[in-house]
């Protein structure tokens, strides 16, 4: 996000009233090929801005400023009046954070608030009135079936065991895949004799195997340890946890 509008803050401060015909026009003019691309780059600015804060933002506001504005008849004063504008939207995006960057945010409290309850639930479930069935999470499609049903009451399109990108000769299901949020999901559960070391190498394999993946930016691994088999599970998710440009990758293991 930053480095975008840092782009279009360099690339309008390349535009100048010499070099630009787009407020000759009341004067009938014919416009040049930087005027056309001038005007391009205004309305590529309006629908970042739109896009990203909102009709109703700040950023938003100071744009329709310059459409607001009234022409003088000093064409030179008038571009760089509204030059100006443009620029100073574009940098007030730099000091507010976008509305989509807030319900990602809220997103990834979602996931991190189901992974932290999970297990209260697993409990919850294995007591019913009058001793119904009800599902016991005893292997990892057991985690899968609750969590997809968790998964539904925060993401639209939850989109289970879809096929990966070939990898190591062979291509394999992810457990879970979040189309929009672009976030891959992927759910283990320990076993006896499947020690730290055997863990952290599976977790290893999945961060190699989904980084290239095109629709995955934010890969999730949740280990569900009932039992307490890891015995350094922060130090796990400390070596394995990472951020890099494209592709991040959360280890979480719990309870």
């Amino acid at each position: 996000m930053k480095e975008k509008i840092e782009e279009l803050i360099k690339e309008g401060r390349t535009y100048t009233f010499s070099n630009n015909s787009y407020y000759h026009q009341s004067l009938g003019d014919t416009f040049s090929k930087a005027s056309e691309d001038f005007i391009g780059y205004i309305a590529e600015v309006e629908d970042f801005i739109k896009s990203n804060y909102g009709e109703k933002s700040v950023p938003f506001e100071l744009f329709l400023t310059v459409n607001k504005g009234k022409f003088t008849g000093n064409y030179k004063d008038d571009f760089e009046r509204h030059h100006t504008k443009i620029i100073a939207a574009l940098k007030s995006c730099l000091r507010i954070k976008p509305k989509n960057a807030k319900n990602e945010s809220n997103k990834i409290e979602h996931l991190n608030n189901l992974f932290d309850k999970f297990h209260n639930v697993v409990k919850q479930l294995r007591s019913r009135y009058n001793n119904r069935p009800t599902i016991d999470v005893e292997d990892e499609y057991d985690i899968q079936d609750l969590l997809h049903g968790l998964l539904r009451l925060y993401f639209e399109d939850v989109r289970a065991e879809e096929w990966t990108p070939s990898y190591a000769g062979g291509s394999s299901r992810m457990d879970f895949l979040l189309k929009k949020e672009q976030i891959v999901i992927e759910v283990k559960k320990t076993r006896k004799g499947l020690v730290d070391k055997d863990l952290g190498k599976q977790l290893i394999e999945d961060k190699a195997k989904y980084s290239a993946h095109p629709d995955c930016k934010k890969l999730i691994c949740f280990t569900y340890d009932p039992d307490g088999r890891i015995i350094n599970p922060k130090g796990i998710e400390n070596d394995l946890n990472s951020v890099e440009e494209d592709f991040e990758v959360s280890i979480i293991i719990k309870p």
